[in-house]
């Protein structure tokens, strides 16, 4: 009778805690999805939803202190405030969800080709609890505080920002958006990693990072007009660019860069303590690096807020001016 190599064996045991890992893992991310959507959409004084219906109901930010506020004409406004948020249809939202769905299952299958299914399952779920948490702790902080990490130059700071549309939701961030941040974030780490193969990894990270920011600064402003208002962000930033917070592009940078360290170190990792062990300190460090960056906000904003004042500037600057 033939015995087993050791690598078959290790093998075979890589693959029953795969099994194991994507039963407990999506199960897990399934159960949550559930009871958020239940409480966005059944128990929505539980995490004070905004409505999308009447948006004179609105605290931190109000309607009036919008960055969209001051992009709007006066019949924009005047539309918002009878009608509510455009686009906010049932057809139109289940096309967001298919469409983000589709997206992420062909990165996910490239992932899963190239990778195998733990590294692929790995940057799925670990990119769409990464971002989910941090959009969501911000969310939450500035709805239900109505502060912020920042303090304005000339003009105050009523909370921080919140998504209108969705179908199912991550705590208080829409599925699509989690859904969008893997697939985006799969690419730009892709694409850095096939051109820039003999670089360090910081420059790769670094390169994914701004590739997914520079994305990120052409797509925000499309998505937050007048037309979509997909989602809702406070004025008070110091720097605003076409419309949108400084702080979103600075949180787009790290959250990439962060995060193309922590998946290209699993294989080391796997190598060092053995798969098991590797995907637990993956996501404890992930949770780890979540607050790390939220945190980073508070003296970035501090730093950047002292520079300008020194520099004479006593109001937020528009990039471009007037927009």
């Amino acid at each position: 009778m033939k015995e087993n190599s050791p690598a078959t064996v290790f093998m075979s045991s890589d693959k029953e805690f795969d099994k194991k890992f994507a039963f407990v893992a999506y199960g897990l991310l399934i159960l949550i999805i559930l009871f958020s959507t239940y409480l966005h959409y059944y128990q929505p004084q539980v995490l004070n939803v905004p409505s999308n219906v009447d948006v004179s109901t609105w605290k931190n930010p109000s309607f009036e202190h919008t960055c969209i506020y001051g992009r709007m004409t006066e019949a924009e406004k005047a539309k918002i405030r009878s009608e509510g948020i455009p686009g906010n249809t049932i057809p139109e939202i289940l096309f967001m969800e298919i469409f983000a769905l589709f997206v992420a299952w062909l990165c996910f299958s490239h992932a899963r080709k190239h990778y195998g299914i733990w590294m692929a399952s790995c940057f799925l779920i670990g990119s769409f609890v990464f971002t989910g948490l941090q959009e969501s702790a911000w969310i939450l902080f500035g709805r239900f505080t109505g502060r912020s990490a920042m303090q304005g130059l000339g003009e105050a700071v009523y909370g921080t920002y919140w998504f209108t549309k969705g179908g199912l939701w991550f705590i208080e961030t829409p599925v699509s958006v989690c859904l969008g941040w893997f697939y985006l974030a799969y690419s730009c780490v892709w694409i850095a990693g096939k051109a820039f193969t003999k670089k360090s990894l910081l420059w790769r990270a670094a390169v994914g990072g701004l590739i997914a920011m520079g994305l990120d600064l052409w797509t925000d402003p499309v998505v937050t007009s007048p037309e979509l208002m997909s989602w809702v962000w406070a004025t008070g930033d110091f720097i605003r660019v076409l419309g949108i917070p400084q702080t979103n592009f600075v949180g787009w940078f790290l959250l990439i860069f962060c995060f193309a360290f922590l998946w290209e170190w699993l294989p080391g990792w796997e190598e060092k303590w053995g798969r098991a062990k590797a995907t637990n300190n993956f996501f404890l460090i992930l949770v780890g690096m979540d607050i790390v960056v939220l945190v980073f906000q508070v003296p970035w904003c501090f730093i950047l807020r002292s520079i300008l004042v020194l520099a004479g500037v006593d109001h937020g600057l528009l990039i471009p001016q007037g927009w």
